[in-house]
């Protein structure tokens, strides 16, 4: 089914037109409601519309601006214009914005109903054509090192894929290496000169790399190769020769060193190189793929322009320092208790004291981790409900004046139990107003459902009109409920930038951006820097 958006500045015609036609019956299966043309961009940008019926005359965004608006950014939604003028420059200007029709008020529904009717039948014709066997092949050819990557990098993060499934990827992607082939990885870490580069240029010096490392190995190997979430290109090197049984370490070993020696004549830039030792393709792959991370991350800052031959045997090193993955990872604490999840921040703090007791030991470093983080999340929390650490935390917050004076992961969960359990008494027992109780309502609903929130979503969701509901939210909280949208958005694609190998794309769209250009230019201005240079740095 079909989503459509009525916008006009007139609530009784929108009202009317959304739920006095038959919609349903030519294939609209739900409609969304715009006051202006400002909230109708604010709904495309966090719902998948495909049909716009607008009004020409607004005030601020008038239907036209808003339909050229669409057009530059949602290409393939339909456009239906109203208008109460029948004046030729309209028309005209409605003809270059590619309209679908132009309708003059008062509008038959039967009129209407057929614009609409029409609409919907040329998004069928189109993503019939896009979506033709023909096109899908070419496309995925077109793609093929991107999905060749993408499918080494879940490998390596130790996705679990089972043979058969896994021989169909690798088929797909004309990827001609069996299970239980043997292999040999290895790691590239471009260095100095190369990050000194502008983002274009380094990319193509990266690109540059890669070739020249499949023209050094070709004519005894074959290379599958992706670049991981922490800038470092990982290679996998196959035998070419089909059927044999072992790997010539010698040989790779050579040609490892003329990769390193012609880079740097070519390219004026080093390359450091770590070798595994000869595996069977895909068993241990993470975890050797952890092992060659773990023997640069012992070199960051230290080497330059070495090669490191590793052997079955090696392994990182122990006492190697971590940061803790559950204390950053979505939902954070900070957001469970601003919006008052008790049973979720409960569960968060249990995985937090999980990762802490089997990974770190009695690490007194990651136990002050956790302590600072926790306690700027329930900081963040207290004062963002307009209430002082003093008053709602009670004797515990002598303890946090005084510092952290325990040593254990045990005194640790204890306290930050204590002091949840004082922050929600004291949350429990306030005397809130139904704003209050609608900005918790708005906080949970966004909380538990980030790609979808939007506010229309959440406006229908507490059975409020969207421009009452903002400014209601903004008058309580001083911030905009598009601004805290916005924030909880960029810092979950911040997380996943910074922990997933995901693409741009695929990160956009997981935080509720169908524009993948709106979510950079949205990113960017927050953070300064685009997403790619933001997971680059």
């Amino acid at each position: 089914m079909y989503q459509l958006l009525i916008v006009d500045d007139q609530p009784d015609l929108v009202t009317d037109l959304a739920t006095n036609l038959p919609w349903r019956s030519i294939g609209i299966g739900e409609v969304h409601q715009a006051g202006s043309g400002a909230e109708a961009l604010d709904i495309m940008r966090s719902t998948p519309i495909d049909v716009v019926i607008s009004d020409i005359r607004m005030p601020g965004i008038s239907g036209l601006d808003l339909i050229e608006t669409i057009r530059r950014t949602w290409s393939h939604v339909r456009c239906i214009l109203l208008s109460g003028y029948n004046d030729f420059e309209y028309a005209q200007r409605a003809l270059k914005s590619q309209a679908t029709d132009y309708l003059l008020k008062p509008v038959e529904d039967e009129e209407l109903l057929t614009a609409v009717g029409r609409a919907i039948e040329e998004l069928e014709s189109r993503w019939r054509e896009v979506s033709s066997h023909q096109s899908a092949m070419a496309s995925i050819r077109e793609n093929y090192p991107i999905l060749r990557s993408h499918l080494l990098l879940s490998l390596l993060q130790g996705e679990v894929i089972a043979r058969v499934q896994l021989e169909e990827k690798l088929a797909m992607v004309e990827l001609p290496f069996a299970y239980e082939s043997p292999y040999c990885m290895m790691l590239l870490r471009m260095e100095d000169y190369f990050y000194e580069q502008n983002e274009r240029d380094a990319s193509l010096l990266e690109f540059a790399v890669c070739n020249m490392a499949e023209e050094i190995f070709a004519e005894e190997h074959q290379l599958w190769y992706a670049k991981d979430s922490f800038g470092y290109h990982v290679f996998l090197i196959f035998q070419k020769r089909a059927g044999s049984q072992s790997l010539r370490m010698e040989s790779i070993e050579q040609r490892a060193a003329h990769l390193q020696h012609y880079v740097k004549l070519y390219l004026k830039g080093t390359i450091s190189l770590v070798l595994g030792g000869q595996s069977t393709f895909t068993e241990g792959l993470s975890r050797h793929y952890e092992t060659l991370l773990g023997s640069f991350r012992q070199r960051i800052g230290v080497e330059r322009d070495f090669l490191l031959t590793l052997n079955e045997q090696s392994q990182t090193s122990e006492g190697e320092a971590h940061s803790l993955s559950h204390l950053y990872q979505p939902p954070q604490m900070s957001h469970l208790l601003e919006a008052g999840q008790w049973e979720a921040a409960e569960q968060k703090l249990e995985q937090i004291i999980e990762e802490l007791e089997g990974k770190r030991g009695d690490s007194y470093e990651h136990i002050l981790e956790a302590y600072f983080a926790l306690v700027s999340a329930l900081s963040y929390a207290i004062h963002k409900n307009k209430l002082w650490l003093a008053d709602c935390l009670g004797v515990e917050y002598n303890h946090l004046m005084s510092g952290p004076h325990f040593h254990t992961i045990a005194q640790l969960k204890s306290w930050v139990e204590d002091a949840i359990k004082s922050y929600r008494g004291c949350m429990e027992g306030r005397v809130q107003d139904s704003r209050t109780g609608l900005i918790q309502k708005v906080q949970e609903y966004a909380a538990g459902r980030l790609a979808d929130a939007s506010l229309q979503t959440i406006a229908d969701h507490v059975y409020l009109n969207p421009s009452y509901l903002s400014k209601v939210y903004k008058l309580e909280t001083g911030e905009g409920i598009s601004e805290y949208l916005s924030r909880l958005k960029m810092e979950a694609a911040a997380h996943l930038l910074r922990s997933s190998s995901q693409k741009i794309y695929e990160i956009a769209a997981g935080v509720g951006y169908q524009k993948t250009s709106y979510f950079i230019k949205v990113f960017k201005d927050r953070y300064g820097m685009t997403p790619q240079e933001f997971r680059d740095k």
